[in-house]
């Protein structure tokens, strides 16, 4: 029985290869919207053209979930698929993947004579985006060297969703004004102070900000403190950073040095993470059990 590991483009990886036996990994791609072009966030997109083209657009930027064809062409690809979207409360992607899985399911039915026998497909909404999605995509592969049946494989992922989390340490706001993710005097003020702005994940998959720092060393510290006392004591994370390998850097080498045993991964953003973290963001993502 072959396995999918998939994910929507909010999902930082671009070159992951499963290490699982019969597993494969796809990206169904999120867009943004500039002006009149249409940026699809895929391995082949140049991020720094997109950078680009948003800082010299006047009008309004967006940006869109993928397609329900782009997820059933995921769906029809494997036996078993666990799909990761992006939160549901941010993006339609989750409902996308959703009516993708009932087109497919469907299909498949017709096809083997009323029978769902060897055909399954979960979708998870995260909750979060960026790191998160990265972390939870790892520990699946590792989960997966093993063969589990289905449920047991569900059951997992939920319960890594739960066990996990993602910050954001923002410190431009403009898009996520725009789109309405941050209320616009938040972002104004913080602008203005030059203040970065650390975020989280609330339980409905909105951004919850915690709290406002100066310096990158209050910064890294903020994180650090803010990731013990979620339980972080040493598991997996994954820091995605938009033209910041220094910031991303300096929060891995404070991690690995309160906690030796963590793994720390490493990611640039891809376009549409590129797009609300903005200049210089940060996105970490890390489970605690």
């Amino acid at each position: 029985m072959s396995w999918c590991i998939a994910a929507d483009s909010s999902c930082n990886l671009r070159s992951f290869v499963p290490t699982a036996p019969e597993t494969s990994f796809r990206l169904a791609p999120l867009k943004v919207h500039v002006g009149d072009r249409e940026f699809v966030d895929d391995a082949q997109l140049d991020v720094a053209e997109l950078t680009m083209a948003i800082a010299a657009e006047d009008t309004a930027t967006s940006s869109s979930c993928p397609s329900i064809g782009e997820w059933a062409e995921i769906f029809r690809s494997a036996d078993n698929i666990i799909a990761i979207t992006i939160s549901a409360s941010l993006s339609g992607s989750y409902e996308a993947a959703q009516m993708a899985r009932t087109m497919i399911m469907d299909e498949y039915v017709r096809e083997h004579a009323g029978s769902i026998a060897g055909k399954n497909i979960y979708i998870l909404n995260s909750r979060a985006a960026g790191g998160k999605l990265e972390v939870l995509v790892r520990l699946l592969d590792a989960y997966l060297k093993q063969p589990h049946a289905f449920e047991d494989v569900v059951a997992f992922i939920d319960h890594a969703e739960e066990s996990s989390q993602v910050l954001y340490s923002l410190s431009r706001y403009e898009n996520l004004v725009k789109s309405g993710r941050m209320p616009r005097g938040v972002g104004s003020i913080a602008s203005k102070l030059n203040i970065r702005i650390l975020g989280t994940a609330s339980s409905e998959g909105t951004i919850k900000l915690i709290g406002s720092t100066r310096g990158e060393k209050k910064t890294i510290n903020k994180i650090v403190d803010t990731m013990a006392s979620n339980g972080f004591s040493g598991g997996s994370v994954s820091i995605d950073h938009r033209d910041n390998a220094d910031g991303a850097l300096g929060i891995k080498e404070a991690i690995l040095q309160r906690w030796p045993m963590a793994t720390v991964h490493i990611e640039s953003c891809g376009g549409l993470c590129s797009y609300y973290a903005e200049e210089s963001g940060l996105l970490i993502g890390y489970e605690w059990a």
